[in-house]
């Protein structure tokens, strides 16, 4: 059997002794017991993998460095009756950093301000004029979260205006640390912490365990009512969900506590977000990334970089319908220019525009006419669709402004910040991921072949492998609604804790059409042939496919052989009912041709355009991942070969 794709699929191996013992001690399921041995879950570990409690997972807040000297301030900042300001970053991270702390001291009686800068006009982070205006406008302490650790020259010359500063953020730092009262990071350099994959809001969330603690032990309570600091892990989910933080360890306990606190609608502003998007059924991680935090980000990226941390911690009603509605039409605005600027993008690279190829080892896309609100996600469509690191500039006079996205193993953040002390960038920082930098239009060349020199190697190591692994195989007769439920357990899924890839065995389709607004979604329906006929049917989608080789199956009316197909099961909800779907990813067939041509049919023009090629032309890296040689996974063409 051969992939579509030109990957080799193996099954993941795993200790099977190891998941018959937790299949007997623990009652579950062989499919759950395999595949907690796939993901190497101790026994220890099992009871806590699939009920993450925060009581558990939780360390001691004080355990970070700088943590007492900033609680100590604070405090003493509030008896004074100290004006306190949070300055946040504009994205997901940022605005549930802001309005967690923002509702954490509005619990306990005191009221703070929110900055968020422009993003167009001030750009990521402290900048000196906004802190001096704050200053003069009778800010006392500035409380800095996702930013400010590299801040230097901004909390330099706050110091010398007299403005207090606390740091809190989990970017990557370097040994010298900024002016500041203190400096709260899992990852500066020197840092023995060891949760190093905290964003920004479970750092904040440490920080308002520790404020308080230290406010219970001084009878700060004694009159009034503590705060039940666990309704704020709806922020915390979904800030640790949208910075794409893994799902491992402490983050799996504040996801996991976080969804449940969503679900319970407490936060008015989430609860108008989820409204508005029609979300109607139980929410997971899925709909913190994709549904909700598109939304809170489109205010920073296109609109007023405020919206999302203000519709986060408001209680006016009034406010969060009027902001709601605002981010839904900036959210459908931001769809059409981020499509625009993908497609400009990709004719861009494939062209060889600018000096920059699809073959580098870090793919570099630049223009003068792209928005900075989307080139982020336009870096994480373009990852995804070469499988490279890739930064995506947008250019304006003589500086340019990037958002970088990365793929696994290789650190992004590191290097730019590697670049930053080599004197090649204005500013940047990130983490492993993602990150963003600005930069002379001028030393643009010289950065990426910094970057190629570098990261070059162990890039095209990572890439040049094809092999892949699915967890388990099954047959269509054991994919049902009980399954899903199973597998839920293992939830919440992302980065480190992947959702499971399946092998289906020997299905047939039955029918398939193009959907979705662009025509660029493929949704099939397969069913298992036996020797009784047919048996059973599946839903199944393959996003984003209409212009690869998938579409060549799976849109081609006369093939008819029993496919096997790798992807992962969710639910499928619509209108009351429930289905199970397979998202596909790949498609194993059978090899039955030795050396044909093949007609390659542009599925957008309704398979009247064909494109005859040769095995041996399939060459290199293309929009079309066209890397599947040897395999019969097109038409035959009529023309021998």
């Amino acid at each position: 059997m051969h992939s579509v794709l030109g990957f080799n699929w193996q099954q993941k191996n795993f200790d099977e002794r190891h998941a018959t013992t937790i299949c007997q001690r623990f009652q579950l399921s062989e499919i759950l017991s395999n595949l907690l041995a796939s993901r190497e879950i101790s026994l220890d570990e099992v009871e806590n993998f699939l009920q993450p409690k925060i009581k558990i997972s939780l360390p001691d807040p004080f355990e970070l460095s700088d943590m007492g000297k900033a609680v100590s301030h604070v405090i003493a900042a509030i008896q004074a009756r100290k004006k306190i300001t949070i300055f946040a970053d504009y994205d997901v991270d940022g605005a549930t950093s802001a309005a967690l702390l923002k509702r954490f001291f509005r619990e306990i009686g005191i009221e703070v301000n929110i900055y968020i800068p422009d993003r167009i006009l001030e750009g990521y982070g402290p900048n000196s004029q906004a802190l001096l205006n704050l200053k003069k406008n009778g800010t006392d302490l500035v409380i800095t979260v996702d930013c400010g650790t590299v801040a230097f020259k901004p909390l330099e010359d706050a110091k010398l205006a007299g403005l207090e500063i606390i740091v809190i953020d989990h970017h990557l730092g370097v040994l010298e640390k900024p002016e500041a009262i203190a400096v709260i990071n899992p990852n500066l350099l020197n840092e023995t912490f060891p949760h190093k994959n905290l964003c920004a809001a479970g750092v904040s969330f440490l920080f308002a365990v520790a404020i308080n603690k230290k406010l219970r032990e001084s009878g700060f309570y004694s009159q009034k009512k503590e705060p039940n600091l666990l309704d704020l892990l709806d922020l915390v989910a979904l800030g640790t969900v949208c910075d794409v933080m893994s799902l491992t360890g402490l983050n799996r306990a504040f996801v996991a506590q976080g969804l449940k606190v969503l679900k319970q609608r407490k936060n008015l502003g989430l609860r108008k977000i989820c409204d508005l998007a029609s979300l109607d059924e139980e929410p997971n991680s899925y709909h913190l990334g994709f549904i909700i935090g598109p939304r809170i980000n489109a205010g920073g990226r296109i609109g007023k970089s405020d919206f999302g941390a203000k519709i986060l911690s408001s209680e006016d009603e009034s406010e969060i319908d009027e902001i709601g509605a605002q981010l839904e039409i900036l959210n459908r605005q931001r769809k059409d220019i981020e499509a625009q600027v993908l497609e400009e993008a990709v004719k861009s690279l494939e062209a060889g525009i600018n000096g920059f190829a699809i073959s580098d080892p870090v793919i570099f896309a630049t223009s003068k006419n792209w928005h900075q609100g989307v080139i982020g996600i336009v870096a994480s469509r373009l990852k995804d669709l070469y499988n490279r690191p890739v930064a995506v500039i947008a250019l304006d006079e003589e500086k340019g402004k990037a958002s970088c996205r990365s793929i696994a193993g290789i650190d992004f953040g590191a290097e730019i910040l590697n670049a930053r002390l080599s004197g090649l960038l204005l500013d940047g920082g990130g983490h492993a991921m993602a990150g963003g930098f600005s930069i002379l239009t001028e030393k643009i060349p010289a950065l990426h072949q910094f970057f190629c020199e570098n990261l070059g190697k162990k890039i095209i190591e990572i890439t040049a492998k094809k092999n892949s692994e699915f967890d388990i195989a099954l047959d269509l007769v054991q994919v049902n609604i009980d399954l899903l439920k199973e597998l839920s357990k293992l939830e919440p899924f992302g980065v480190g804790n992947v959702r499971p890839k399946f092998l289906l065995r020997d299905v047939v389709k039955v029918n398939a059409r193009l959907v979705g607004q662009s025509q660029d979604h493929i949704s099939c329906v397969f069913s298992a042939r036996t020797a009784l006929g047919f048996n059973g049917q599946i839903q199944a989608i393959a996003f984003r496919s209409a212009n690869t080789p998938l579409a060549q199956i799976l849109l081609d009316p006369k093939f008819t052989k029993p496919l096997n197909l790798i992807g992962s099961l969710n639910v499928n909800s619509w209108m009351g009912v429930e289905r199970v779907q397979m998202v596909i990813e790949d498609i194993l067939i059978p090899i039955t041709f030795k050396k044909p041509r093949f007609k390659f049919t542009d599925s957008k023009l309704n398979h009247k355009s064909h494109h005859t090629v040769t095995p041996h032309l399939l060459r290199g890296p293309s929009r079309q991942r066209l890397d599947f040689i040897g395999c019969d996974q097109m038409d035959p063409a009529t023309s021998a070969g």
